[in-house]
């Protein structure tokens, strides 16, 4: 079997091309905590609310107490799914800091 073909990516924020991933790891979550550590790429999320004035939030960070990077609040019960591309670049680690009136979160990452 042959060894395939590899894609790349520019980055035009650091200006070089990266490997392009061809999967992402997903992370299905019920509660607040670490998602990941190190530096990922979050590359989509899926929520189901348990009820209405639901929310969400993400810090990039390893502990909780951090700046939020990116957050949804929801007044209704629906679930939402989100693509980033590009992927958003967490440095020091995926952590979900608030889950308010959420059954889970699913995240994808690299």
């Amino acid at each position: 079997m042959g060894e395939g073909m590899t894609l790349w990516a520019w980055d035009d924020v650091s200006k070089i091309w990266v490997k392009a991933q061809a999967v992402s790891i997903p992370k299905r979550m019920t509660g607040t905590g670490l998602v990941v550590s190190g530096e990922h790429k979050l590359c989509w999320l899926a929520c189901t609310p348990s009820a209405g004035l639901s929310l969400w939030e993400l810090t990039n960070a390893i502990v909780s107490g951090k700046t939020v990077v990116l957050d949804c609040y929801s007044t209704a019960r629906e679930s939402k799914m989100g693509n980033f591309t590009p992927p958003i670049l967490f440095t020091t680690g995926i952590y979900l800091e608030t889950f308010t009136n959420m059954t889970s979160i699913t995240i994808g990452y690299i």
